[in-house]
């Protein structure tokens, strides 16, 4: 009996699902990655229109309703670290907490190389090309700052974000928790769960104090010293993954604490203040919790669409600010005179597809090739098979001039 035909969404949307190193695919982490670019692609957007906007206009975003949500959106950059935080704490937990096979070391790092750094230095090279080509810096001039941009090091140099890619300064905070997460992971090798979980909820703590110590300094800031609270929730949500509490449940009453979180979570971040740097990663791991276990959300983050634009997040997190700028300078004159709300709105409605065109040919044709483990090996064996055929053409031409 011959299998159901698959829908042509999943037909279309199959070249553009993410591939994963282990084979496994949680439909819900690349939802939650949809939500955390979606915001981090809104903040900028709106910085756009603001950046457009006339003298005039600026006065009237004091006390606006929607303005101040869009400038807080920049969490989209948190709510990514403690999906790193989690995927990253996954094999090391399992080896230790399921006695699975240790995580090896030189996989493990050399996984980071050819998995990321492809679609990151060619991107770094197009931008740095595009802003010689536009003036915006000599030659010669970007080439320290395409360099330290290249080997993470942009924020500690300079004391400030790449200017050749300016979302490049959350990269760089990624690959210092990717080299320390090693031995960060070392906690799970504590066998006892209740002391395992008393020590994360410890250096979380501790963590979100020295964030709060540091902020101000613009190079401490935009380090992990700044954020690390963040990936230390992933590995709580670890936790929860090993004692089950990520099981889907459909319930409503997730559905409603995912709601009211959400609704809190965003006024806790525009009141601003120390309440909201304490409270707001554990809003995190909550709210994280409620997309397994509720019902509406877990249908939409696990929604085709939604998960396979949340798993191009890094492809689109690379691209869209360039995009944005580059679409809003052809788009910014339509309906300039109108409110905030409704200039952000059709920027949106401008912009959007174009970023999402862009980004799935990227994706496809560069980062997703690049998430296959073996790429190295394929790409070297279809040189060596191109090679062959170019010296057997060679060979048969000299053949057949003989005879």
């Amino acid at each position: 009996m011959e299998g159901v035909r698959p829908s042509f969404s999943a037909r279309f949307l199959a070249p553009y699902r993410r591939i994963t190193s282990s084979g496994q695919f949680i439909p819900e982490i690349d939802g939650l990655r949809f939500i955390a670019i979606f915001s981090v692609y809104i903040y900028h957007l709106a910085g756009d229109v603001l950046r457009h906007s006339s003298a005039g206009q600026n006065p009237a975003l004091d006390g606006h309703w929607l303005f101040p949500v869009t400038q807080i959106l920049n969490v989209g950059v948190p709510l990514f670290f403690v999906i790193s935080g989690f995927i990253l704490g996954m094999p090391f937990a399992a080896a230790h907490l399921r006695r699975q096979r240790p995580v090896p070391l030189k996989k493990y790092f050399l996984r980071r190389v050819t998995r990321l750094e492809p679609p990151y230095i060619l991107c770094l090279l197009l931008f740095y090309a595009l802003k010689v080509f536009a003036g915006r810096g000599g030659a010669v001039e970007l080439l320290p700052n395409l360099f330290a941009s290249m080997f993470y090091v942009h924020n500690l140099v300079y004391g400030m974000p790449s200017v050749i890619n300016f979302v490049a300064w959350s990269l760089e905070i990624e690959i210092q928790f990717y080299i320390l997460a090693p031995v960060l992971a070392l906690i799970f090798a504590v066998s006892k769960a209740s002391a395992r979980r008393a020590l994360l909820v410890v250096l979380l703590l501790l963590a979100t104090g020295v964030s709060g110590l540091v902020w101000g300094n613009e190079t401490l800031q935009h380090s992990l010293l700044g954020y690390a609270q963040y990936f230390l929730v992933g590995f709580l949500l670890v936790e929860v993954h090993f004692s089950g509490g990520l099981q889907r449940q459909g319930s409503w009453l997730w559905d409603l604490v995912s709601l009211s979180g959400w609704v809190l979570f965003l006024a806790l971040l525009v009141q601003g203040g120390s309440v909201a740097d304490w409270v707001t990663p554990w809003l995190i791991l909550l709210l994280y919790v409620a997309a397994f276990r509720g019902l509406a959300m877990n249908r939409f983050v696990t929604n085709a669409w939604i998960a396979t634009i949340g798993g191009m997040c890094y492809t689109i997190y690379l691209l869209h600010n360039y995009i944005v700028a580059a679409v809003g300078m052809l788009t910014e004159r339509v309906f300039q005179a109108y409110p905030f709300e409704w200039r952000l709105l059709v920027q949106f409605v401008l912009i959007t597809p174009v970023l999402l065109v862009i980004s799935a040919l990227y994706f496809r044709w560069v980062e997703r090739p690049c998430m296959r483990p073996d790429w190295p090996q394929r790409l070297k064996a279809t040189f060596a098979r191109a090679g062959y055929k170019r010296a057997s053409k060679v060979t048969l031409t000299n053949v057949a001039e003989k005879l």
